[in-house]
């Protein structure tokens, strides 16, 4: 008899057993997916917040309260960077960039202004100028502001202004879209590092506090290796301080848990867990239908069959049955992502990353961001998953005919 002929009938006339153990692969296959995919839109919902300023750590350190809120301040409160501190972060490993930057809050009885001081460099002045609306992007170097297009517009100005900051008047060199992707330490003025340095050096209430020098810094944008974060963070938080203020996905980690409980290792072991219980439960399917056909399989070895042949025949019918229940999985993985949707989840920042004091009874504060994170199905997720069902539905038949051979005369005597 034809091989795939006989895997036909003996599947039919199977099909309650049949179906039992492709369901049993293609359910496996489903859930291993998106356990897999959930676990990568968590960890996309991790970086969400931080992206927005093109950093992985901000860096703060909290402060005594300014004897007068007038003038330039530093935020929140906010205190100076220890330069010992700032030294030791761009040696660490993991760490892949630092930008120096000034915060600083201008609190006037007429008007209020945030103001943040870059450096120049991919989390700094490079990545402000690519937000660039309108006029010329700011260097190093200048002695101008850019502004943030929402500030620009409710007081009038454009490319080609003035603006006053601290008493010092400066040409607005462009309209930048600060709010691009999110409310992270967003600011209303933007200034090249040693502007904004010279003028906290000159503030009385910073002086009040601070001895603020021309070359330092109160808040650090840190590019790291995500792979190391946890340490890096670990680290930044002791050359800082007990006082320190470390943002980072691992800052926005027990937000995003309630709505999306799954992390990357948490998803790699329930996909696992999932695995061992699919092999588990196509294993004793195989071996009770292997124990049914005792008789038929006697039977075939009397015919001529050797043992290897029967061997290859369960073999063979437990491939179909595993590829048939891999490719039903991944097709209703690919339908179940779809129906799902795009996951949204809303987190408050804290008032570290918030550029509006939350003392100004007049602002309205909306610290509110929402991150939004399609399920992604990886094709090498799709690969592992299809080549474990297909793995699952073979090594089972494999285990379930391990056992001594059978004597057909023997067995067909007793039956």
């Amino acid at each position: 008899m034809d091989r795939w002929r006989y895997v036909a009938r003996e599947l039919r006339h199977r099909s309650g057993r049949s179906l039992a153990t492709a369901a049993g692969i293609a359910v496996a296959v489903l859930a291993a997916v998106l356990l897999a995919a959930l676990a990568n839109s968590y960890s996309r919902a991790l970086e969400a917040p931080m992206k927005t300023v093109g950093a992985d750590v901000i860096v703060q350190l909290t402060g005594d309260i300014p004897p007068k809120l007038e003038g330039l301040v530093f935020p929140h409160p906010n205190a100076l960077l220890p330069a010992k501190a700032v030294a030791g972060i761009r040696k660490e490993p993991g760490v892949v960039s630092v930008t120096r930057a000034v915060y600083l809050w201008e609190l006037a009885p007429d008007h209020y202004q945030s103001v943040l001081g870059l450096e120049a460099g991919e989390t700094g002045l490079d990545g402000l100028n690519g937000r660039l609306l309108q006029g010329r992007p700011l260097r190093a170097g200048d002695h101008a502001a850019l502004l943030d297009s929402d500030f620009a517009g409710k007081n009038g100005l454009k490319a080609g202004d003035d603006i006053v900051v601290g008493g010092d008047r400066l040409p607005v060199a462009g309209i930048v879209d600060a709010a691009r992707g999110g409310k992270v330490v967003r600011a209303d003025v933007y200034l090249p590092l040693a502007v904004s340095q010279a003028l906290a050096a000159a503030a009385p209430q910073v002086q009040a506090l601070y001895a603020f020098g021309a070359d330092d810094a109160n808040m650090l944008l840190v590019k790291a290796d995500r792979r190391r974060m946890e340490a890096v963070v670990e680290r930044i938080k002791q050359l800082v301080g007990k006082k320190a203020i470390v943002s980072s996905e691992i800052s926005f980690r027990e937000t995003l848990e309630s709505a999306l409980f799954l992390s990357e290792r948490m998803g790699l072991v329930l996909s696992l867990v999932v695995a061992v219980f699919a092999v588990a439960f196509v294993l004793r399917a195989t071996a009770s239908a292997v124990n049914e056909r005792r008789r038929e399989m006697a039977v075939l070895q009397a015919l001529g069959w050797r043992w290897r042949d029967v061997h290859r025949q369960v073999l063979l019918e437990n491939t179909v049955l595993a590829l048939t229940g891999t490719l039903a999985g991944l097709a209703l993985a690919a339908f179940a992502a779809w129906a799902i949707g795009n996951i949204e989840v809303t987190m408050e920042m804290p008032w570290d990353l918030s550029s509006t004091p939350h003392f100004i009874p007049e602002a309205a504060v909306d610290r509110r961001q929402s991150v939004t994170v399609p399920p992604q199905l990886a094709w090498q997720v799709l690969a592992a998953a299809g080549l474990g069902g297909i793995f699952a539905g073979a090594i089972s038949a494999l285990a379930a005919l391990s056992t001594r051979r059978p004597q057909p005369w023997s067995l067909l005597r007793s039956e």
